[in-house]
């Protein structure tokens, strides 16, 4: 039935580098998209099996976010702080494969930080709006 469909979209990266600057600057850049997957039942539950038909809703919508994913970033902060997270996770990885040995200087370069804000997550439904 085409009617009834689970589904949801997946931010993923299509493409990790790291580039070098003239003076020898690591610089990580990638490309993020979304991808959308349909949630079918599986042997062992819901699992996630990527949607191939073009005309599927979610497929646009997936097509569409990607193709402007730079101009969505710039708008909403989670979306860029989610690509913001990727460039780290990509220079971890780079430094973690290449093998180098970082001095423990590396690993005491900022300071502890408290939380900014409450780490509650807000319950409308305690709220009255009437």
């Amino acid at each position: 039935e085409d009617s009834e469909w689970s589904a949801r979209e997946w931010f993923v990266v299509r493409k990790a580098e790291i580039h070098v600057s003239d003076d020898q600057v690591l610089i990580p850049y990638l490309k993020m998209g979304v991808e959308a997957r349909e949630q079918i039942l599986g042997d062992a539950g819901l699992e996630d099996a990527p949607i191939t038909r073009p005309d599927h809703p979610l497929v646009r919508y997936a097509e569409i976010f990607t193709h402007n994913f730079d101009l969505i970033a710039e708008r909403k902060s989670v979306v860029s702080q989610l690509r913001e997270v990727a460039k780290a996770s990509i220079m971890a990885k780079f430094l973690l494969e290449s093998g180098n040995v970082l001095p423990d200087s590396w690993f005491s370069l900022g300071d502890e930080t408290k939380p900014v804000c409450c780490l509650e997550v807000p319950q409308l439904w305690h709220d009255r709006c009437f």
